[in-house]
């Protein structure tokens, strides 16, 4: 008899320690600095009561719901972290003002009420990026180069993660490495990001135009410039009244797509 009540003991235990599932957690992979974001968390508590879901980002609390309490909200100061408590519930919490310090793991525990106290928890990565407006910046382009001189110009760009930057010759990528000069990156002044510098070493001809692309995901932006050649007094009389007709800047100009 003494066996048989231990069975159902054991089994009424395990029917409710089981009967709490964390479906999973919707977390954005990626978010631009200065967005929101809205996290899910979907949980079945297949008959059982709720006593809290709770929020860790890289394992600190910054939010929690526990429907005995009044409010059953609360949010704790985290940095990079601002939780929209009107937008937030059980089965969601809403960040708003995200930073770069607001990227991290982001974890959903739900535990259910007495006697179990049985929990479950899900976890997602979130990234978050910036990548100012401002096109990539170019230096030596400036000075006079003579025709198969080498160039010695340099681009540099800013953001969160490091950029990856490309040159192009006359529209075409550069692809012979030899001409490349990876300075690889360094921290900006401010704002966290980080400054990609990428060098191009590579013969100079007449009438070349040069542009630096810097790429993060689908985003990109751009700068070209033409860089001055010099030669005989008759090519160079005759590039500038060919250059003037056709309306070009022969100095340098902006584009950002």
């Amino acid at each position: 008899m003494k066996r048989t009540v231990l069975i159902l003991y054991f089994l009424s235990y395990y029917k409710v320690t089981i009967c709490l599932r964390v479906v999973g957690v919707t977390v954005p992979a990626l978010k631009q600095r200065g967005e929101a974001a809205t996290l899910g968390c979907d949980f079945d508590l297949e008959g059982g009561k709720l006593y809290s879901v709770k929020w860790y980002r890289d394992n600190e609390e910054f939010y929690r719901f526990m429907p005995r309490l009044r409010p059953p909200q609360h949010a704790h100061k985290v940095d990079g972290i601002k939780v929209d408590m009107d937008k937030s519930s059980a089965r969601r919490v809403h960040l708003k003002e995200l930073s770069l310090k607001s990227r991290g793991l982001y974890r959903c525990e739900v535990s259910k009420e007495a006697p179990s106290f049985h929990s479950a928890q899900a976890e997602a990565f979130m990234e978050v990026n910036y990548f100012p407006r401002e096109s990539p910046r170019v230096s030596g382009h400036e000075r006079p180069y003579s025709p198969g001189e080498p160039l010695d110009v340099n681009c540099s760009a800013r953001s969160f993660p490091p950029a990856e930057l490309q040159w192009h010759i006359d529209g075409q990528k550069v692809s012979e490495r030899s001409w490349l000069i990876p300075y690889g990156t360094q921290p900006a002044a401010s704002q966290g990001l980080m400054v990609s510098t990428l060098g191009l070493r590579a013969p100079a001809h007449p009438l070349m135009q040069l542009s630096c692309i810097a790429l993060m995901g689908t985003l990109r932006r751009e700068r070209t410039v033409i860089v001055e050649i010099n030669s005989s007094s008759t090519k160079k009389a005759f590039g500038l009244t060919v250059l003037t007709l056709l309306g070009v800047n022969i100095r340098f100009y902006d584009k950002i797509l």
